[in-house]
């Protein structure tokens, strides 16, 4: 896999260096696909052998806090009390952070720090200071990318939760109408998009599993705390539901539209490449 990382590390360099600002690339990719690993390497690897700067904006970081979230969800639909979906997230301050990060030796840019095991938005931030050097905005989401529906592909619920929760289609409908406006203005702002693309839904689920037996076992090592506990495998399941319909949406059309796809298999190992 490092072989396909590092060529792409060295492609996205190239468009950074002949570029008089610095580039905004999205990744997009399921839940426990493996967007923090790759940007994490890319945010290494760039700067030390490329000669390329790397800064890395998460999208989950950008979720409203759990007040907000309650009073969207109060308002329109039950469902929007759940982060995730396109319309919890604050995208004002996401944009603003874009906007910062377009020129170089810009002052300061205080990011916002989510803590997903306490679902709310925490009072610390994270700076960052582009130079002037050229420079590569990592923009890393599950939702990072992703069109807007058909009115036909909103017809009809998507799964069995869809059926229970959103038989009448009301949260979907302003799901994708957040799409079609807010967040697709935010992602005309990309010069590049990627996608690691997941073999199915079901793949997604166990990953994302996985993903949060990571995540408390980390959170108990740092703190010495045995009692912090995360989501069950059935919390996770019902979580995962909320990001069902545009995940596959993306699977479905996301390939066509990016600059690279990378086909994953169910052990995250990369079966594929297409480039364009």
């Amino acid at each position: 896999m490092e072989s396909y990382f590092l060529d792409y590390a060295s492609r996205l360099s190239e468009r950074a260096e002949a570029t008089n600002r610095p580039i905004i690339v999205g990744l997009n990719g399921a839940q426990g696909s493996g967007k923090s690993t790759l940007s994490e390497f890319l945010a290494e690897v760039l700067p030390t052998f490329f000669g390329v700067d790397c800064h890395v904006l998460s999208i989950d970081d950008f979720y409203l806090s759990k007040a907000q979230r309650r009073k969207l969800g109060a308002a329109i639909h039950p469902l929007l009390a759940t982060r995730g979906v396109p319309g919890t997230h604050d995208c004002v301050r996401l944009r603003e952070a874009l906007e910062g990060c377009s020129t170089y030796s810009s002052g300061e840019i205080a990011l916002p720090i989510f803590d997903k095991l306490k679902d709310d938005r925490t009072r610390k931030v994270r700076k960052i200071k582009i130079g002037a050097k050229p420079a590569v905005i990592l923009l890393e989401g599950w939702c990072v990318g992703i069109p807007a529906q058909t009115s036909l592909d909103l017809a009809v619920p998507a799964s069995s939760f869809e059926f229970s929760n959103d038989n009448v289609g009301t949260w979907r409908n302003y799901v994708n109408e957040q799409l079609t406006t807010t967040y697709a203005e935010i992602f005309t702002r990309l010069d590049y998009l990627s996608m690691l693309k997941p073999p199915c839904f079901e793949a997604v689920l166990d990953w994302r599993v996985e993903q949060e037996v990571r995540s408390v076992a980390k959170r108990r090592a740092a703190s010495g705390d045995d009692s912090i506990k995360g989501m069950n495998v059935k919390q996770v399941a019902v979580f995962v539901e909320n990001f069902r319909r545009l995940t596959c949406h993306a699977m479905d059309v996301l390939p066509s539209l990016t600059n690279e796809t990378w086909e994953l298999q169910a052990d995250r190992l990369i079966l594929s490449e297409v480039t364009s």
